[in-house]
């Protein structure tokens, strides 16, 4: 950006304070500052810009041009939760700026605060849908300072989470089957269904998080530690139940329920090192649930449906519409049965919220779907926590 500096007039005015004599030197156009003197030395000179007070003697203010707010502008709305701040350098000849401090605040008047070399800014952490009012401020040392710049600017942060999984893992649509002779009843979900729309659900919908690759060993890991007989085995997954073999390790994202009104991914989950392993799979094959023997419900259901789409689905093993009450499973890379799907949905509005008080169930040897072949991305966790999927002692018991 171009450097250049306003004309300024000055005036020069005497202050008594504190028993001390200070000259003030104002741009004539400039009210005095409101900023506390008494840090200052005798004898100082205290220069003002358009918008702040320096206090080493003797050099010039740093100055920002007119309008020097570049984006987002006042009144814009923005369709990014990562929305990138870009203002005018401050300038002086006879100095160089070392650093910006910019400040963000909140319409709940939370104010964030970040120090950068540059006069432009991406936000590493999502903002969430609101109000948001921001201003700069530049330093060239840590006695000489711009203010902040006045009047500040205000925009609107109106965005909608989307969720882009590795193209690996995208579908091919003609490759799922579009018809089903199966048929999937409904048991009745105990306590209060969820409460955010299911496709906006970072515990339902694993898309909305996502997750990376990790050099974790790809095969069975053994444990320390008790054994729960009633954990679901993963080996349930195929008929005849089988160990296929691990083609991938990745660590998936955590979920900030503070962020936005329905929470938004965090930082990565590094506890255990692997949360989310990729199994291999052939194209149409039948998928069933992980093999359990406790019973939810009469008639040997043994887990419910949480979410649902043609390609994922989310399994909790208690009737209880959420994740933090027992074990859950989410399954990506597959072909949802048509008709269970059909049944689920029925269940939900056009908002995504659970609204009839039941859920598809399912049951040991029950296929769920087929595998679209190559990989099976698959995470398991106990109430609410992502485990390590390669745990021999938990989930494959006797591999």
């Amino acid at each position: 950006m171009r450097f250049f500096r306003r004309p300024v007039s000055l005036l020069f005015t005497l202050i008594w304070f504190a028993g001390l004599t200070f000259w003030l030197l104002l741009p004539a156009h400039a009210q005095p500052p409101t900023h506390p003197l008494s840090a200052l030395p005798p004898g100082a000179a205290v220069k003002v810009s358009p918008g702040g007070v320096t206090g080493e003697a003797g050099v010039a203010p740093l100055i920002f041009p007119v309008n020097p707010l570049l984006a987002p502008a006042g009144g814009d709305t923005v369709d990014t939760f990562w929305p990138t701040f870009d203002w005018a350098d401050a300038a002086d000849p006879n100095q160089v700026v070392v650093s910006y401090t910019l400040l963000i605040e909140t319409s709940l008047a939370q104010t964030i605060s970040v120090t950068t070399t540059d006069s432009i800014y991406t936000p590493a952490t999502a903002l969430s849908n609101g109000v948001y009012t921001w201003t700069v401020q530049a330093h060239a040392d840590a006695c000489n300072a711009s203010g902040y710049v006045t009047p500040s600017s205000t925009f609107t942060v109106t965005a909608t989470w989307r969720a882009y999984l590795p193209l690996i893992f995208k579908p091919e649509p003609s490759r799922c089957p579009t018809a089903s002779s199966a048929q999937f009843a409904l048991i009745p979900i105990d306590g209060a269904p969820a409460d955010h729309p299911d496709y906006l659900h970072g515990d339902l919908n694993l898309a909305l998080r996502g997750y990376e690759a990790t050099g974790g060993f790809l095969g069975l890991v053994n444990y320390s530690g008790s054994t729960d007989p009633g954990a679901p085995q993963l080996a349930g997954l195929f008929e005849p139940n089988r160990f296929p073999g691990i083609s991938a390790a990745y660590q998936v994202y955590s979920w900030n329920w503070a962020c936005g009104p329905h929470g938004c991914p965090g930082p990565l989950i590094t506890a255990p090192p692997v949360t989310l392993t990729s199994l291999n799979t052939t194209h149409g094959e039948p998928i069933f649930i992980p093999e359990r023997s406790p019973n939810i419900f009469g008639g040997d259901y043994k887990a419910m449906v949480l979410y649902a789409a043609e390609n994922r689905i989310t399994l909790a093993y208690t009737r209880r519409d959420t994740v933090a009450s027992g074990y859950s499973v989410h399954l990506e890379n597959i072909c949802v049965d048509p008709n269970l799907l059909a049944l689920y949905q029925a269940q939900t509005n056009a908002d995504g919220w659970h609204v009839t008080g039941q859920l598809p169930a399912l049951k040991n040897n029950q296929a769920l779907g087929t595998a679209l072949g190559g990989q099976m991305p698959l995470a398991i966790r106990d109430r609410g926590t992502f485990m390590d999927p390669r745990s021999r002692k938990d989930w494959w018991q006797g591999y």
